[in-house]
């Protein structure tokens, strides 16, 4: 909400509704970053709270304080009252970021569960275009007050919807699974569902079976896993994504571009928004590894060419080349929204054990949530301190760590059920899975 509502902020400074240290640069790097710091604390408390109460009711829980943080926002006059409600907020959407990738993959089918899974980075690209429609020509109160009324809409949608079917196996509920699973699946009958009931209770099972320790996660087969996806988060957030999307504005005003600020994060979220929809199209189908790979490479390329144009421009040899900043953005934005945007939250449901899911899903979105705040929060420090070009070639090169790190060690995990993925790890093999199946379908690659 902050890109797009900057302007109408300042424009009310001359009126003294708000204090004029708001946008001292200080205060505004803060107001930028603490939403990350907010989500960071919700990682801690939610990765508790989805094994205790369940996916279903922490999201539900989260909705009330999401609604007083977007209060805070439309009736704040000053910094103060700014900040906390985007601390509240970041918590509240850090705690989703979380709960909501492992309430798809556990309740998604196999053949379905990528494009499922992509849908949450489509809601948070979608919600980034929503503010930057409605943020051009709305002051900020009514911005907050309309973003408001999503967590309600969220509140009411989400209560006529059974929790995750594997969460009600672990807690001993199997009616109540079974009948999850029905929903899902849109079937009559328990029996309907039996075969699938059964590996869900063995995998399940098993893992209760054996001794829960944080040391677990040191094991081999719960080990790779976790470091995976722990990278996957570091290169997401290390790519540059979110000093691209908050200070989008800037880098247009800093390559001297003339187009109308509003206009330039329209276009941005319009592409970001087309590319990850289009993602959904392609997870299932080309696979989790292959779009990586292209997300990665076309994203270094971007950041390469964008930082040997402010070099140019600061020799003065950019004539002619105002259109370029602009070609950088929607080629490193589309690239993302088809690979790291959505595919690390995705595998995060995909690649962890359920024995030290929780556990591993709160890790990975705290590191995420706190390299995201070290990256806005300290992006013009860094510009100021190493100029603008080398900031964008130091993503650039994590960019191209990160093409190299998917090549060699990421597996493909396109198709495969969350106990075959187990299984390649070394997991323990579950017993209701039909013997034929297990010898004929492959491991991930």
């Amino acid at each position: 909400m902050i890109t797009p509502a900057m302007p109408d902020m300042k424009k009310q400074i001359n009126a003294s509704d708000v204090d004029f240290d708001l946008f001292s640069d200080e205060t505004e790097s803060w107001i930028g970053s603490i939403i990350n710091l907010g989500a960071l604390a919700s990682a801690i408390v939610v990765g508790i709270l989805v094994d205790i109460i369940g996916r279903k009711m922490t999201m539900l829980l989260l909705s009330a304080p999401f609604v007083l943080g977007w209060l805070l926002l439309a009736f704040a006059k000053n910094s103060a009252m700014i900040i906390i409600g985007r601390a509240i907020t970041g918590f509240c959407g850090g705690g989703f970021s979380l709960a909501a990738p492992l309430f798809v993959a556990e309740m998604a089918e196999d053949n379905i569960r990528g494009a499922l899974g992509s849908g949450f980075q489509v809601m948070v690209t979608f919600g980034i275009l929503f503010v930057y429609v409605f943020g051009s020509f709305l002051t900020f109160q009514w911005l907050a007050i309309i973003c408001g009324f999503v967590p309600l809409v969220f509140l009411v949608a989400m209560i006529f919807i059974p929790e995750s079917p594997r969460y009600l196996v672990a807690k001993g509920k199997p009616t109540d699974a079974s009948k999850s699973l029905c929903w899902f699946r849109k079937k009559t009958s328990s029996q309907d569902v039996e075969d699938e009931m059964r590996i869900i209770e063995m995998s399940v099972n098993e893992m209760k079976a054996q001794a829960s320790s944080f040391s677990e996660l040191f094991e081999s087969h719960h080990l790779r896993p976790s470091l995976l996806m722990i990278a996957l988060m570091c290169f997401q957030q290390l790519s540059g994504i979110n000093a691209v999307i908050f200070y989008t504005s800037d880098i247009f005003t800093s390559a001297g571009s003339t187009m109308d600020e509003n206009l330039s994060t329209i276009i941005v979220g319009i592409v970001q928004f087309v590319a990850t929809v289009s993602s959904i199209f392609f997870v299932d189908r080309a696979g989790r590894k292959i779009l990586l790979l292209i997300s990665s490479a076309v994203m270094c390329g971007s950041l390469v060419v964008l930082g040997i144009f402010f070099q140019l421009k600061d020799n003065g040899k950019d004539e002619g080349l105002g259109w370029l900043p602009l070609i950088c953005l929607m080629l490193f934005i589309t690239a993302f929204s088809i690979g790291y945007g959505p595919i690390p939250w995705l595998m995060l449901g995909e690649l962890i054990p359920q024995k030290v899911k929780a556990r591993v899903a709160s890790l990975s979105t705290v590191i995420n949530w706190g390299l995201s705040f070290i990256v806005t929060k300290f992006f013009k420090s860094i510009q100021e301190a190493l100029t603008i070009q080398w900031c964008y070639w130091i993503f650039a090169i994590i960019c191209a760590i990160g093409f190299v790190f998917v090549f060699l060690l990421l597996p493909e995990t396109k198709g495969k059920s969350i106990e075959e993925i187990q299984q390649y790890f070394g997991g323990p093999t579950s017993s209701a899975q039909p013997q034929e199946q297990k010898k004929t379908k492959e491991q991930p690659e």
